[in-house]
């Protein structure tokens, strides 16, 4: 083997990892800093910070993962993709933020099935961090005098939640479980 064909093969290895480490990588920073506003903006949840890899290459269809940390330290995880390779996203969080509007119409509604009464229920806010196991209550005011609280827990990591009516009047309870 002379020495031509030699370098001729490690060319042809080298060559390849090289152009990979010259390929563009995606600015997590800049990325981050998207999320925390466009997440802030819909929810209404004040976060502390977003971090994103900074190793990731640009191109379209890419995925990677970033972390949104609240300042009530709770944390979630977003899916980010490439839209294409000049660094437009999209992204999602896959489990953990209920939306408390939803929530919402499913006590009112559930109230006005089982008990027969119309009330008008109030969890405080458009949207909650809530993982699988967690607990939050919301208000319900019947009428203009008689209020009660209702129990909600997160039942599974997809976000189905079931409550529980606690009226001190009568001693009443019940549950339910429903999708956000």
């Amino acid at each position: 083997m002379n020495g031509n064909t030699r370098w001729q093969r490690y060319s042809l290895i080298l060559l390849p990892g090289l152009l990979f480490a010259c390929a563009p990588i995606v600015d997590g920073d800049r990325v981050g800093r998207r999320i925390h506003q466009e997440f802030e903006r819909k929810t209404a949840i004040e976060v502390h910070s977003v971090k994103c890899p900074n190793d990731v290459e640009s191109k379209a269809g890419q995925q990677f993962a970033c972390k949104i940390y609240a300042s009530d330290d709770k944390i979630l995880t977003t899916q980010v993709t490439l839209k294409d390779d000049q660094g437009d996203i999209s992204w999602s969080v896959q489990s953990g933020l209920v939306s408390l509007g939803v929530i919402e119409q499913n006590i009112e509604q559930t109230f006005e099935t089982e008990r027969l009464s119309k009330v008008r229920a109030s969890c405080d806010g458009k949207f909650k961090i809530a993982h699988q196991g967690d607990t939050f209550e919301c208000q319900v005011q019947e009428g203009n005098d008689h209020q009660g609280i209702v129990t909600v827990k997160v039942a599974d990591q997809a976000g189905k939640v079931d409550f529980l009516f606690l009226d001190a009047a009568d001693g009443v309870q019940g549950e339910q479980a429903v999708d956000p």
